[in-house]
């Protein structure tokens, strides 16, 4: 079983909302819901403060966690059932399935035209790779301001503080791969 839907078990053994259980363990209720659906494994702070609030212990959600996937996975665009929007203008749309089992998160990041967007800080030693395929890009990694064009790629902490502005006419289109 994985780890979110044994957490979503415990939720509703004890009748609580995800905005319960984000506001006993201090967990972001948009964390929370992408731990329970798989799109993100969260990090063991997370996983502890949440077991805590469920009065669980972390071998208990660890248990009955599956062994990783297949060796080889082949990803075909689908319906946008993989793709969320995260902030208005930006959308990420994975490119694996069952995120919460792999060690890298590959992403397309579609950002519009005059568009910007904060990313989300990862957890401690968590890394990303852009690589952008079309349009331009800024990238602001703290306190620092990084242009790319088509062709390049710009690597990081992910832990850092970071967001994306668009400034061009059209959309710029990034692979994005976190550790």
């Amino acid at each position: 079983m994985p780890l979110g839907r044994k957490i979503r078990e415990l939720r509703q053994v004890k009748d609580w909302s995800l905005a319960e259980l984000s506001q006993r363990s201090g967990v972001a209720l948009s964390s929370l819901s992408r731990i329970e659906t798989g799109k993100m494994t969260g990090t063991l702070e997370s996983h502890v403060a949440i077991a805590r609030a469920l009065g669980a212990r972390l071998t208990e959600l660890y248990a009955s966690l599956e062994p990783a996937g297949p060796a080889v996975e082949v990803h075909r665009p689908n319906s946008g059932e993989n793709s969320y929007v995260t902030t208005k203008g930006a959308t990420l749309t994975l490119l694996t399935s069952s995120p919460s089992q792999k060690k890298m998160l590959p992403a397309l990041l579609t950002l519009g035209p005059k568009k910007t967007a904060q990313g989300e800080k990862g957890p401690a030693g968590s890394e990303k790779l852009l690589y952008l395929l079309k349009g331009n890009l800024e990238v602001s990694i703290g306190s620092e301001r990084f242009q790319i064009k088509p062709g390049e790629a710009l690597y990081f902490q992910a832990f850092l503080p970071h967001g994306y502005a668009n400034s061009g006419p059209a959309a710029a289109v990034a692979l994005s791969v976190t550790s």
